[in-house]
């Protein structure tokens, strides 16, 4: 078979694929990213990220796409079920978006931006400030409700128990019995909603989850904090800044967005609507999952699926092309 790397085949997927290209002579491994349309009509496996439209097209002999990452709903997923094109991703930095995740959180609701720009101008808060009605925020024994239940969602319940917080998740549905450092599951997203001191969204972007969270849904987070690092649009974008400007939400720490530049932009915002105008909230240009640790990891997993896959054997995180995740 040909397999062909659309992804930079830098010297960390040179270290992690050497032994397997070792192991499987038989195989044409290309891995020359400038690779033509018309050679890409000649591969039977690609391993890359996001592609133009047109690669996808002209891949009429692919029966298996490997992504280094979590996120497929930039494929064309009609397209590969239609062909009985078999997609696998990464869970691999699930951990460290998690970690994102608390970093932005910990930003809300211990005001760190606030208090530091304060006090490079010497304005000082807390004991030296106003005393005790003008401090941070904690986030123990706080009840979080996490939207989604996969491997980022799991990484985050299990960092938030060591603040004792009751976690929660909704997961519209839910076959498995209560995951590991979960609380309870709910398929009622209201009341999912409504028990939160805290709303975390971890959810894909599928054609269910698009604009789950709108006016409706974000009157019910009052007084609340909400973060994304999730996808953008699991949230409408106008209902969002609208609960933020209002005073609706408390406080948002936003990893994942609406807007992204285009290669040779120096100055893009992530929305049509000024967030970055609004104080109470933490932006990050969707980097939680993008750390040389969190590389590495994606690396070896997506190596490790493709490895499977040439010897016939069962390959973990095979994406559902009807759901998408």
């Amino acid at each position: 078979m040909r397999i062909g790397f659309t992804y930079r085949f830098n010297s960390l997927w040179k270290e992690h694929c050497a032994p397997l290209m070792e192991r499987h002579p038989e195989h044409d491994f290309v891995t020359d990213r400038e690779i033509t349309l018309k050679e890409i009509e000649t591969f039977h496996i690609l391993i890359g990220g996001i592609e133009p439209k047109e690669v996808y097209e002209r891949a009429r002999s692919v029966r298996a796409v490997f992504v280094p990452f979590v996120g497929v709903d930039h494929l064309p997923a009609q397209v590969f079920a239609e062909r009985g094109v078999r997609v696998f991703n990464s869970h691999g930095n699930a951990r460290f978006v998690a970690e994102r995740t608390l970093a932005l959180l910990l930003c809300c609701t211990g005001k760190v931006l606030e208090y530091h720009k304060d006090l490079a101008q010497g304005i000082w808060h807390g004991w030296a400030g106003k005393g005790i009605s003008d401090t941070w925020d904690s986030i123990v024994g706080a009840t979080v409700t996490l939207l989604g239940a996969g491997a980022i969602a799991r990484w985050v319940a299990h960092y938030l128990k060591l603040f004792d917080c009751k976690v929660v998740c909704y997961r519209r549905r839910f076959t498995e019995g209560l995951p590991p450092g979960f609380d309870a599951v709910y398929s009622d997203l209201s009341k999912a909603l409504e028990e939160a001191d805290i709303v975390i969204s971890t959810l894909p972007l599928t054609e269910e989850t698009r604009g789950l969270i709108g006016k409706k849904e974000l009157a019910l987070m009052s007084g609340k904090i909400l973060v994304n690092v999730g996808r953008g649009e699991v949230i409408e974008e106008q209902a969002l800044y609208e609960a933020l400007q209002t005073g609706v939400l408390k406080a948002a720490g936003i990893d994942t967005w609406y807007s992204y530049p285009t290669t040779g932009e120096a100055v893009h915002f992530p929305s049509r609507f000024p967030f970055q105008e609004l104080p109470h909230v933490v932006l990050s240009p969707h980097v939680g999952g993008f750390t040389p640790k969190a590389t590495v990891e994606n690396i070896k997993v997506t190596v490790a699926n493709l490895e499977a896959y040439l010897e016939g054997k069962p390959v973990p995180n095979e994406v559902d092309l009807h759901r998408m995740y």
